[in-house]
């Protein structure tokens, strides 16, 4: 299906006074789509899933979001107030409405972050889980809810090589939409169709579809272009001077 399910239109935001991250950002997620969300550090691409999730409000623009469109973020740090949770009641804080066989959905997403152990886990307290743990317990309350646009953020970042076949499985065989950043290039390879890129310059996000490897080949001859382009207009511009 090729409905938009999440569109930007000339949507601008900002850090702080004169500290702009976005301007006029237009773009659309469809249905089903697999993209990367690329940009240099600091380019503002949780900033766009802090817009999707609803976290942050944008200062210009509309963002749509199809009525009914659920939507999961995988964080980077358990909430102070969930670390005396157990097991069982972090992931039953993922759902709105309670769900009864949710001891068989836990063993099943935490095979799919590869932290499925002997011992039986949904009774165990979350600090008591080292960071790393911690952190695929995270990404696993995201998985969990099984939504409409999966927002993964650095997934990969405390999976050992096991745990990122396991991930990359998963979402090779998850049927709906999915955005995600990570500096993995081949576990982005195996599963995206292509990429949005914030320009960090521009402050735009622009959209490319194909293989992983090309298109990032195909924006960093662009941005190599580019800078080539403007270190001679400075040099010209010196000159004049």
């Amino acid at each position: 299906s090729q409905e938009t399910i999440v569109r930007f239109d000339k949507v601008s935001f900002e850090h702080s006074v004169n500290k702009p991250i976005l301007e006029e950002v237009s773009f659309s997620i469809r249905r089903g789509a697999k993209f990367t969300l690329m940009g240099q550090n600091g380019a503002g691409k949780s900033t766009i899933f802090s817009l999707i999730t609803g976290e942050k409000k944008p200062e210009d623009g509309i963002i749509n979001i199809v009525k009914g469109v659920t939507i999961a973020l995988s964080r980077q740090v358990i909430p102070r107030a969930d670390l005396d949770l157990t097991v069982r009641e972090f992931f039953e804080k993922s759902f709105k409405e309670k769900v009864y066989d949710i001891d068989v959905k836990i063993d099943d997403i935490l095979e799919v972050v590869n932290l499925k152990g002997h011992e039986k886990v949904h009774d165990r307290v979350m600090k008591t889980f080292s960071g790393g743990q911690q952190a695929r317990l995270l990404l696993a309350s995201a998985l969990i809810q099984n939504p409409d646009l999966l927002l993964l953020d650095e997934p990969t970042n405390n999976l050992d090589k096991a745990g990122i076949a396991h991930l990359t499985k998963f979402l090779i065989d998850y049927k709906k939409t999915v955005i995600v950043i990570s500096h993995d290039a081949e576990f982005l390879n195996a599963f995206t169709e292509g990429v949005f890129y914030l320009d960090v310059h521009t402050r735009k996000v622009e959209q490319y579809v194909g293989n992983y490897f090309n298109v990032v080949k195909d924006i960093k001859a662009r941005v190599e272009k580019e800078n080539m382009k403007n270190a001679q207009l400075a040099k010209e511009i010196q000159a004049k001077k």
